[in-house]
């Protein structure tokens, strides 16, 4: 975990995760849009470079949203681990996957190759409530 991030109590329906120190971006489904902050690491950072950005995600219903992103980013070894909390966004360097992750955390342990570069800033309900496929619009917020 990043110095600047902190683990809140496992409050039903918020992100696990507050990311204290970093960039707010906006993640568009269609005409939902979800707040999140990206963190510190150098993952997250060369993505904001890289932004505005689309990627084609899908929904597996009750855990995420992930697609393959269009290029790779750096990370370092350290940083990669197994499993993730409820609201993290992460990147999977071994198959270059963007995932915006808003269930699923208690089975999760079995998932490697993660590298937090995130986390949601709003109630889980505003996700979970998107089914299918998007051309998700990851942005900078203003």
């Amino acid at each position: 975990m990043n110095q600047d991030e902190t683990l809140q109590d496992r409050h039903l329906g918020m992100p696990q995760r507050i990311i204290q120190d970093g960039t707010k971006i906006n993640l568009k489904f269609g005409d939902v849009l979800i707040p999140a902050m990206l963190n510190q690491t150098e993952t997250a950072k060369a993505l904001l470079e890289k932004l505005p950005l689309t990627i084609s995600v899908g929904g597996t219903p009750g855990i995420d949203f992930c697609g393959r992103m269009p290029f790779s980013l750096p990370y370092k070894e350290d940083q990669v681990h197994h499993g993730w909390l409820n609201g993290d966004i992460d990147y999977n360097p071994g198959g270059g996957w963007f995932a915006v992750l808003y269930g699923g955390q208690d089975e999760s342990d079995g998932y490697s190759d993660q590298v937090t570069i995130g986390a949601l800033t709003c109630r889980l309900e505003e996700i979970e409530q998107l089914q299918g496929s998007y051309d998700l619009a990851v942005e900078r917020a203003e």
